[in-house]
């Protein structure tokens, strides 16, 4: 199945690139430029926990395969910019979107962006975005060499990756932007039936070349209207980079009604250390704790849910240019036995993944 959709996501751009050298010379001309981005990640891992499935946890969707050499995310994207109008169209192949966009259709599941945007003011940087774009939620992305780890911590995995609907985005200077969006719902291309659309904010500061904070908000419902269980979550992150030093901190928290007039909660934080080398050695460290006790993102059928410590080392060797090779030991351990292994559930869980990446 996963290699039927990276051939016909192939395919596509194949029919795409020959086309991306003329658009270059012909857009120019008009003030528009025409890109092209291929990224390529594959990757090996072993989990020692030797599920019966070849599954990672269930809550993690990247690097999700246990002892089998697969490709993560295979990606063809193309984006188109003039002065006052810009878009965006990507294709994604892999074990990556096969997990994570399992609820979509079929037809749109190897989509990983397909967004226009509008410039409304001549002076002033404010755009409007609609279609399907990269979630303002959380410092991570889907592309792992943008990220500091190999794998994503436990809240990136458990909150969007990506959104649908509009966007309005305001640069107001190089230090500040801002957005408001109203979306489809959580992580979701296509609205659930009887679903009142979704809310987000974000508010971006960076002091200067060093130092990033970030807020982003979120606030609507993943079920339909008549059954409530409305959702509010927050997001706050922080990165600082200074010479070869590097931090990050992530914490996130969520709220959703339950039934009567209560609320269920869950939460997450995060701490990402790295130090470089030179040009070509990255090594990093992670600490993350999650909590989701009533089980609203992840059911576990345990009495304390997902609640769990995970500690990861990684190293990062740059091979070429935009090109990489990653390793990672990563290891959890649950309040509850969470971990399914060929002797049962267990509260510990260990794997080590190696992956390559190429950017082009």
């Amino acid at each position: 199945m996963i290699t039927h959709r990276l051939i016909r996501a192939v395919q596509i751009a194949a029919l795409l690139v020959p086309c991306t050298a003329r658009a270059q010379v012909t857009d120019s001309l008009s003030g528009g430029i025409l890109r092209f981005m291929g990224y390529v990640d594959a990757y090996h891992a072993y989990d020692f926990g030797h599920s019966q499935d070849d599954n990672r946890p269930p809550f993690l969707y990247q690097y999700n395969r246990h002892n089998e050499t697969d490709l993560n995310l295979g990606l063809l994207h193309l984006t188109f910019e003039k002065p006052r109008v810009r878009s965006a169209f990507g294709l994604m192949a892999g074990t990556y979107p096969q997990a994570n966009l399992i609820s979509e259709p079929e037809l749109l599941r190897n989509i990983n962006e397909a967004r226009v945007g509008i410039k409304l003011s001549r002076n002033r940087a404010i755009w409007i975005d609609a279609g399907v774009f990269t979630s303002h939620i959380g410092m991570e992305s889907a592309i792992g060499i943008d990220n500091w780890t190999l794998t994503r911590s436990i809240v990136a995995e458990n909150s969007p990756y990506y959104l649908s609907g509009a966007r309005l985005i305001w640069t107001i200077s190089k230090k500040i932007e801002i957005a408001v969006l109203h979306v489809n719902g959580w992580q979701r291309i296509r609205r659930i039936q009887n679903n009142t659309p979704c809310f987000g904010t974000q508010l971006l500061w960076t002091p200067n070349n060093r130092v990033k904070l970030n807020w982003s908000t979120f606030a609507g419902s993943d079920t339909p209207d008549s059954l409530g269980f409305y959702r509010v979550f927050n997001n706050l992150w922080f990165s600082w980079e200074k010479g070869a030093w590097g931090i990050q901190l992530s914490l996130d928290a969520g709220l959703q009604q339950a039934e009567g007039d209560s609320w269920n909660e869950w939460a997450g934080a995060v701490c990402i250390m790295k130090r470089r080398f030179g040009e070509r050695f990255a090594p990093s460290g992670r600490i993350e704790y999650y909590t989701d006790p009533s089980q609203v993102m992840v059911p576990t059928g345990t009495p304390h849910g997902l609640t769990a410590f995970g500690y990861s080392l990684g190293l990062d060797l740059l091979v070429a240019p935009d090109a990489w090779v990653r390793l990672e030991g990563r290891t959890f351990h649950g309040v509850d036995a969470l971990f399914e292994s060929i002797h049962g559930t267990t509260q510990d869980n260990t794997a080590i993944t190696a992956c390559m990446a190429v950017r082009f």
